[in-house]
């Protein structure tokens, strides 16, 4: 099996940029691919730019969509599939021994995480984009670092892959863009709904209702990027009250509005 290192992938890689121990890299495939099952040395996270992707690791199989963002952490054996539109993957890369003089701990970074839709995954979009611009290396890697304090909290809890909690996880991601109320999730998952907001927040690191915000998030932000859809209508599609709720959601959850979002991203 393979082992990569710090900055080596399957596929195409125009760019990359590198500081202490960090790599960014953007990662092509031009057509359909299935890579040998493999891990990597370090820590990284795969945002997808566009394509068709999947990934097979701890026994789960992860679909990725645009804006799609997983954490993985070292030593993770896992297997790409790259379906024949190929696929951008945006690639961000640490070394654990970068946290150990400071109040991050290694056991932080244990868990397989979805990133998607949470202030990480805009940081690292920014991230990417800025250094296409030329930014400067200082900036560049001290962002770097901010990022992987960001990424630290959401990968600490280790999920556990139990019956119910998988229920509800697939109820979410089929109905968060309806009105969702917690005795009908509890309903679907089978179990009752003050254990299930316990039993999410413990194993998950956030509640039910920040979990949908971003599904909603990264949803949104992959029609902002590629349409010209109204914002009154996006936020009617995505489950928000009107349009200043979504405005507000959204720039909680990504640091833009949705205007500026979509401005700086389209055709990301």
């Amino acid at each position: 099996m393979s082992v990569l290192g710090l900055g080596q992938y399957f596929g195409r890689v125009p760019q990359r940029w590198t500081a202490d121990s960090i790599a960014l890299s953007p990662v092509i495939h031009d057509q359909r691919k299935v890579n040998a099952v493999h891990t990597h040395e370090a820590a990284f996270v795969t945002l997808m730019l566009d394509g068709e992707y999947t990934e097979k690791a701890a026994l789960r199989s992860y679909h990725f969509e645009r804006f799609t963002a997983i954490y993985h952490p070292p030593a993770l054996e896992h297997q790409d599939f790259v379906g024949s539109p190929g696929v951008r993957l945006l690639m961000f890369e640490f070394r654990p021994e970068l946290v150990d003089a400071i109040d991050i701990k290694r056991g932080d970074f244990r868990s397989m995480r979805d990133l998607s839709g949470s202030r990480a995954a805009w940081d690292l979009l920014a991230l990417y984009r800025d250094a296409i611009s030329g930014s400067d290396p200082l900036d560049f890697e001290s962002r770097a670092m901010q990022l992987i304090g960001r990424v630290a909290p959401l990968a600490r809890t280790a999920s556990l892959d139990v019956a119910s909690l998988r229920r509800t996880r697939d109820y979410l991601h089929a109905h968060f863009r309806e009105r969702l109320l917690m005795k009908d999730i509890a309903h679907a998952a089978g179990i009752h709904p003050v254990y299930l907001g316990q039993s999410f927040q413990r194993n998950f690191g956030e509640s039910v209702g920040s979990y949908v915000m971003r599904l909603r998030i990264r949803a949104a932000a992959e029609r902002l990027s590629s349409t010209d859809v109204p914002l009154a209508s996006l936020a009617f599609e995505h489950g928000f009250c009107d349009q200043s709720h979504f405005q507000r959601v959204f720039k909680k959850y990504s640091g833009f509005t949705p205007a500026a979002f979509r401005s700086r991203f389209n055709r990301a």
